[in-house]
């Protein structure tokens, strides 16, 4: 078999395992999340010049009273540093939330 063939099915086969995981973690905290209030600790911006890739953090006190900083899976537009919002964690995940 061709090695570059080899690669690309590899390369593919990782893209879907993240995709899936990443759907995974999502419906878990839809499905079985906890919800709670929580204040917006940063926005990061981690693109280049040409290319925009920005990131929320939230913290938030979890059910076992600590303190998580998690980023916000669909962060949406609008929002900024100490403004409060409403998400879901799940307590397996605590460092992936979404906004509700």
């Amino acid at each position: 078999m061709d090695k570059g063939i080899i690669m690309w099915a590899v390369f593919l086969a990782v893209i879907a395992a993240i995709i899936l995981f990443s759907r995974k973690i999502r419906n878990e905290i839809k499905e079985n999340g906890i919800e709670t209030d929580a204040v917006v600790s940063r926005i990061s911006d981690g693109g280049s010049e040409t290319d925009i890739d920005i990131d929320v953090y939230v913290t938030f006190v979890a059910e076992d009273g600590s303190e998580i900083e998690a980023v916000l899976s669909n962060p949406g537009e609008g929002l900024e540093e100490g403004q409060k919002v409403r998400i879901k964690y799940h307590p397996k995940y605590r460092n992936n939330a979404r906004l509700v």
